[in-house]
């Protein structure tokens, strides 16, 4: 190379350096939405929530260690949070591989070329070749125009929604798990109450037995009571396929064999929170909730691709450079004469293919628009998930306090009946409809009692809670 080119090359990188360091990004800069904080409507205000504190590991509330034990080993086990855990890691992958990019890509090159041929402008005659190569070769695109910084931009959006998205399967995880286990609590309920309405209603027919058998009763009430023991008996195996339904729900949550659940789920009473539930502050749901931030990731993402595509509509400018030896013969790389280095800048522009960027940018901001679109229908989506879990919560409270009573009142006006039948004071069809109103009115408190528990389950779901903060890679 020559002295005069030498000069130029020391001239032009020092200034290509500073150009760069000084370079604009072209593209819109992402701003956040402005979005109004949740509010409770006045219902929900009226119920006995406790507003300084949120609960984030809150199904430890209802003080169940089984309860407990399954939410901490689903959150070790399950396979969909092993595969959104693994596309974290990759989205984490991608986005350092894009960091590099803002750096020069330095490559070893060892190569030779043996030939025989002529060479222009020195001879005709055709002669041996040889060339040999041993060194580094240096590609760097300068980002005059911040195409590199946007890519970064859209590659850190996009693995925080992935990481986003991992945090809300862990949500939705311990709600479903939550619920799956309250409802087997519940059938295990519903088939105590039952049974205890079997032995109930066995006796019945066992004294109308008696009764006929003595002369004062007759055939019909014998086969009323069997019909009724017979309709209750038929719903027990429905119950027994409901809490089946209910394990194997729970263990593929767990990431086990329904044939291998290695958690005991004998029955137990179904749990309760007898206490303000602490919700924190609601302006806080949007902000909380991991769906939201996904969606807001993602609109940032695709507005940095807008920056991108942008950027392709000015030219790119790329250094490249070797430095190593190159030399004649083989023996002759390492020595000194053989060192050599070269700087070779380059600028390219899609000057004749301008409509095809400017529709990679039209798209591009059609994708921004729709990201834009899904954040705002998701923040709907909260607002409505959040408003219809608080009030279905106090309006099945309201109904388990009515049921409650109903069922304390059956249960009453059945053993009067059993009394009075037995005294010969009413028939029994009375005895019959008072056992049947018992066995509704128990089953339909302990349905109640199950909605109320899925009810805490759905507001913590709307609200966010439960998911844990990622580790780093």
């Amino acid at each position: 190379m020559s002295a005069i080119n030498m000069s130029a090359v020391k001239l032009f990188v020092p200034s290509l350096l500073a150009l760069a360091l000084s370079a604009c990004m072209v593209g819109p800069d992402y701003q956040k939405p402005d979005t109004a904080p949740a509010r409770l409507d006045s219902n929900a205000q009226a119920q006995n929530y406790d507003r300084n504190r949120f609960e984030d590991a809150w199904w430890k509330q209802f003080d169940d260690p089984v309860l407990t034990q399954l939410v901490e080993q689903s959150l070790k086990e399950n396979r969909e949070l092993r595969v959104a855990y693994a596309r974290v890691l990759a989205s984490r992958a991608i986005r350092d591989d894009v960091a590099n990019d803002r750096f020069p890509t330095v490559t070893s090159r060892a190569e030779g070329q043996v030939g025989k041929g002529q060479v222009p402008g020195q001879t005709e005659d055709r002669v041996n070749q040889e060339r040999y190569d041993l060194g580094l070769d240096m590609i760097w695109e300068v980002d005059l125009f911040g195409r590199v910084r946007r890519q970064l931009e859209s590659s850190d959006a996009q693995s925080e929604a992935i990481v986003a998205d991992l945090q809300q399967l862990q949500v939705s995880l311990i709600a479903e798990l939550a619920d799956a286990y309250g409802q087997l609590r519940g059938a295990q309920l519903r088939e105590s109450i039952a049974k205890s309405n079997l032995d109930n209603q066995r006796e019945s027919r066992d004294l109308t037995i008696q009764l006929r058998d003595a002369g004062v009763g007759s055939e019909l009430d014998v086969q009323r009571a069997e019909a009724r023991l017979a309709s209750t008996e038929a719903s027990v195996p429905q119950l027994q396929a409901e809490e089946v339904r209910q394990r194997n729900r729970i263990a593929t949550l767990l990431g086990q064999r329904p044939d291998a659940l290695s958690v005991d789920l004998s029955p137990k009473k179904l749990p309760a929170i007898a206490k303000a539930l602490p919700i924190g502050d609601p302006g806080e749901l949007l902000r909380r909730r991991p769906d939201v931030a996904s969606a807001e990731r993602r609109l940032a993402a695709a507005t940095a691709d807008v920056g991108v595509a942008t950027a392709d509509l000015f030219p790119k400018v790329s250094l490249g450079g070797f430095l190593g030896y190159t030399a004649g013969r083989g023996s002759q790389i390492g020595s000194s004469a053989a060192s050599a280095w070269g700087v070779a800048p380059s600028i390219t522009w899609a000057a004749f293919d301008l409509g095809s960027v400017r529709a990679r940018l039209r798209a591009s901001k059609a994708d921004a628009d729709g990201a834009l679109a899904t954040y705002e229908q998701q923040v709907l989506l909260a607002l409505e998930e959040s408003s219809n879990a608080f009030s279905d919560y106090g309006k099945r409270q309201q109904r388990l306090v009515s049921l409650v009573r109903q069922s304390e009142a059956s249960r009453n006006a059945a053993q009067q009946a059993g009394l009075q039948y037995r005294e010969g004071t009413v028939d029994f069809l009375n005895l019959l409809d008072a056992e049947r109103e018992q066995l509704a009115a128990e089953d339909a408190q302990a349905l109640a009692e199950v909605d109320v528990y899925r009810g805490i389950v759905a507001i913590y779901k709307a609200l966010g809670g439960g998911w844990q903060p990622t580790p780093a890679a």
